[in-house]
């Protein structure tokens, strides 16, 4: 008892729950007891009312036995009627006896009715049943007597009944006092330890939530309301401190931003700058410039080791004289090189100048040296990956000005090779020919025989040879613009319009990404070629050009005229097209057909897979 209290006093003090939950219990449980104590009192009370009529019932059963007794012929009923009587009063005088305490007046009083009747007046109505004058004269003058104490019997039940339920009201109301008390007492304590902290509460959050951090919660009991408002106040406290520190922290995170889209916008310019596709490197130069003022870093260069061979030339850079000896001196080229495996804070904290690792490794190799400032503040993580990144865009730059280069070379000595097959197929045939008609003519002259012949012959051929000639040129300056392949073939067909007199109709569903320049050149020389064979040959009315690509991205050609045809088994001499249209379908790794008769017109057709949708081949088996 001496452990249990100290707890429950605490529980009492530091829990409004508790508190609540005791207060609530009490209440059910006065609810419990008044309703116990109604339910037993009304049971009393009920069985007190029975007795009530039992009562009653004997005092009309002895007017009845007095009653039957004096007239002969009902005395035998009289005996039955004492019987009644009888088993009543027994059942009566136990009711009482075990309903009140023992000594009670109602318990005495049934006592005596009991033995008067086991003691004298059952002996006196049992002779008066009989016909007994003396038993019949006494029983006259006794039986109102004896009904009076019953009377008293019923008189003390009634008694009894009526204290049973003054204390059932007494009780009643006293227990109902008490809930009315105790349920005053709760709201008292709820309004005062939950409805007030919590509405304070309320109003101390609204204020806080205004931007007011200076509000404190005055309730910080040790109860649960009190430990939130502690809370709160802390909450508030530490929301106040942090608020305070608000301003400076959105002032540094707005300078982290300001650096981070200058940042973006530095690496933004150098990656247009080094995608350029007319990238030159004093545009290289330029950009290193820029990210050197950007940085605050000092002279820059570019370094290429060619085939592994040092010392590495220097291809671009704005060192002064002064820092290139300075430079040498702190370091070599292999020295660079190998700095430039090494990360570059690792650099910054052992060396005065940064070399950054430039190229692929294979087909370029090299390093800028970036030198430090003396006053510069130390190398930070953003300036590093600026720095890896603005020489991931400076390696593949110089990487795609060496492709571009090779390519450029690799064009030059394609197109010297389609002059020289363009040359060999055409105006070396055609200068042959005429080659063959002046010997003739010098033999024909020394014999002394007819030559207008063989001069129609000579002159034919020469206007054949400067009109080939003539396509050469034309189709040697021909080019595909910026404007792109669409453009260039729709200014052929209206070339050829105005040569024909009549419009060539373009049919072209072709895209001008899916064919590469070198193809592009290629198809608009055999579109050019069946034309110009169209216009010299055909005589026709109707020609027509149509491209498609099919399901399998393999594109076709068709060009065809209703002209006079030809059989292609009996191609004339000294005529070399169909030939170099075949030569260019075989370089477009193509099928090229021409179906033709005489009367019939004429269909080129080609056909061939753009590089760009080739499957890879094979790689090369090694020995």
């Amino acid at each position: 008892m001496k452990r249990i209290f100290p707890v429950f006093s605490q529980f009492l003090r530091d829990s409004v729950l508790f508190r609540v939950g005791l207060a609530l219990s009490a209440l059910a449980i006065l609810s419990f007891i008044s309703i116990v104590i109604s339910t037993v009192i009304a049971e009393d009370i009920s069985g007190r009312a029975n007795a009530v009529n039992v009562s009653g019932s004997l005092r009309m059963l002895t007017f009845r036995t007095l009653s039957e007794v004096l007239q002969p012929e009902k005395r035998e009923q009289a005996l039955e009627t004492m019987k009644i009587f009888e088993r009543r009063l027994l059942g009566l005088e136990r009711f009482v006896v075990a309903k009140s305490p023992e000594g009670a007046p109602s318990v005495l009083a049934v006592h005596g009715v009991l033995q008067r009747w086991n003691t004298h007046m059952r002996a006196l109505e049992i002779n008066a049943a009989h016909g007994e004058s003396s038993a019949l004269k006494q029983i006259a003058h006794e039986i109102p007597d004896y009904v009076d104490q019953i009377d008293h019997v019923v008189y003390l039940i009634e008694i009894e009944l009526e204290n049973k339920a003054r204390l059932l009201r007494v009780i009643q109301l006293g227990l109902l006092a008490l809930i009315v008390l105790i349920s005053l007492l709760t709201l008292w304590m709820l309004r005062r330890q939950v409805v007030q902290p919590l509405a304070q509460l309320l109003q101390a959050a609204k204020t806080v939530s205004q931007g007011s951090f200076s509000v404190r919660v005055q309730h910080a009991s040790n109860d649960e309301l009190g430990q939130l408002g502690h809370a709160f106040n802390t909450m508030v406290a530490e929301i106040a401190t942090m608020y305070a520190h608000l301003e400076d922290k959105v002032e540094e995170k707005t300078r982290e931003l300001k650096r981070s889209n200058e940042a973006l916008e530095l690496l933004y310019r150098v990656s247009q700058q080094l995608s350029a596709s007319d990238l030159t490197l004093e545009n290289v130069q330029a950009v290193m410039r820029e990210v050197e003022a950007a940085l605050e870093l000092g002279h820059s260069m570019i370094c290429i080791s060619e085939n592994g061979q040092m010392p590495a030339k220097v291809v671009t850079g704005d060192l002064t004289p002064e820092e290139m000896r300075a430079l040498r001196v702190q370091s070599d080229c292999a020295n660079c090189f190998t700095c430039a495996e090494k990360t570059l804070v690792e650099q910054a904290a052992t060396q005065p100048f940064l070399s950054i690792p430039i190229g692929d490794g294979d087909r370029l190799r090299g390093v800028m040296p970036i030198l430090m400032k003396e006053a510069s503040a130390p190398l930070s993580n953003e300036k590093v990956r600026i720095l890896e990144t603005v020489g991931h865009h400076i390696s593949n730059a110089l990487i795609n000005m060496r492709r571009a280069e090779e390519k450029h070379r690799l064009a030059v000595l394609e197109e010297r090779s389609v002059i020289a097959r363009e040359l060999h197929d055409s105006i070396a045939q055609s200068l042959s020919y005429l080659q063959i008609q002046v010997l003739r003519l010098e033999k024909s002259l020394e014999r002394g025989g007819d030559t207008r012949a063989i001069a129609q012959e000579l002159k034919r051929g020469l206007g054949g040879a400067y009109r080939e000639l003539r396509e050469l040129i034309v189709t040697f300056r021909l080019r595909i613009d910026a404007r792109g392949f669409n453009v260039a073939l729709q200014q052929t067909v209206t070339e050829f319009s105005e040569k024909l007199g009549f419009p060539v109709e373009l049919k072209n569903s072709l895209s001008d990404i899916v064919l590469s320049g070198n193809e592009e050149m290629h198809v608009i020389r055999i579109i050019r070629e069946a034309l110009a064979n169209i216009e010299h040959h055909a005589a026709a009315g109707h020609a027509s050009v149509a491209i498609a690509i099919d399901a399998g991205h393999a594109v076709t050609v068709r060009v065809a005229d209703d002209g006079r045809g030809f059989d292609p088994a009996q191609t004339p001499a000294n005529h070399f097209g169909v030939s170099i249209m075949h030569d260019r379908a075989h370089i477009l790794e193509g099928q090229l057909e021409v179906a033709s008769a005489p009367g019939a017109g004429t269909v080129v057709f080609l056909k061939f897979m753009p590089q760009k949708n080739r499957p890879p081949s094979p790689p090369e088996s090694r020995p």
